[in-house]
């Protein structure tokens, strides 16, 4: 018996499936099955019956996962323990959206981090974010879905076995040129947009949710679509009406670009970015220092909330 028998034995409970379990562990069911067995005939007890409700645990069978959750729990703690001592000033990595007030804390964090720390910063959509952190080995994470939404994100989120908290809620601007039209008005429609080029990342989209939840405002027959927040901005100052849907962007970025933001009364939808990271990894001083940086940069992005 290994610590690999005691992970089949846990994930054929979760699923009630052998199947599914397979999948799950990335491995064909034959083996898994012959894992099973060969941690049945260890123990000298049966650990599953197959009923039409699935495979469920027997009574000695609920016996043992107790004690073989609670052995794993120790066990992926005291390995991210050590793996992290071992790395503690080696690599940050994290995963963000294309959004220009995390690129701004991250700057800032950089600025103030550990010489000796190698930072890995990848903007990506939410799937991908969600994978780099509960598959790739990333840090840190952050997700952005909206509001309307959120079931389906925390769901996914507890099966990966990621831990999460909100860092805010916001609604999406209009970034648009100082000299468009429409920047002359408090407040844009979508009317005031319907002749200007609408300048959308290409990858938003999730599985089973709609167009308009990953950030498809209307449907403009003119559309650019990239893979690059500074490629977006860079559209935008050079196209004479040219617009995207954004959080909120710090001051001195618009300067930069001169743009400017501007709310929209058509749309109402929130937003939300959140983090997560793994269950049960530890936050490291440099992990909340970036946090620290996060916060600080929200607060002064908090007019457009």
């Amino acid at each position: 018996m290994n610590i690999q028998h005691l992970r089949y034995a846990v994930e054929v409970e979760k699923t009630r499936s052998i199947t599914e379990a397979a999948e799950n562990l990335y491995m064909s069911q034959p083996n898994l099955s012959r894992g099973i067995r060969e941690l049945e005939n260890v123990l000298g007890i049966a650990l599953f019956d197959r009923t039409p409700k699935g495979i469920l645990p027997t009574a000695q069978g609920e016996e043992f996962l107790h004690y073989a959750r609670s052995i794993l729990s120790q066990f992926d703690e005291m390995t991210e323990h050590y793996a992290r001592k071992e790395n503690a000033s080696a690599i940050l990595r994290l995963s963000v959206p294309r959004a220009s007030y995390i690129a701004q804390a991250f700057a800032r964090f950089a600025n103030l981090a550990d010489p000796g720390l190698t930072l890995d910063y990848k903007e990506t959509n939410a799937l991908r974010s969600i994978r780099n952190v509960a598959e790739d080995g990333y840090d840190l994470g952050i997700v952005r879905y909206q509001a309307d939404y959120e079931k389906y994100f925390t769901d996914t989120f507890r099966v990966k076995g990621l831990s999460y908290r909100e860092l805010w809620t916001f609604r999406y601007l209009a970034m648009l040129r100082v000299d468009h039209p429409a920047a002359r008005k408090q407040a844009v429609t979508l009317a005031d947009l319907a002749d200007s080029v609408a300048i959308r990342q290409g990858d938003l989209y999730v599985p089973s949710l709609s167009r308009e939840c990953c950030g498809e405002v209307g449907a403009p027959e003119r559309c650019i679509r990239l893979y690059d927040r500074t490629s977006q901005f860079e559209l935008i100052a050079t196209l004479p009406r040219a617009y995207a849907w954004v959080s909120p962007v710090p001051a001195e970025m618009l300067s930069r670009y001169r743009l400017t933001l501007r709310p929209c009364a058509d749309y109402p939808a929130r937003h939300k970015d959140v983090l997560i990271y793994r269950r049960q990894y530890m936050l490291s001083p440099m992990d909340e220092l970036f946090l620290q940086q996060l916060a600080q940069v929200q607060s002064e992005l908090a007019v457009y909330l």
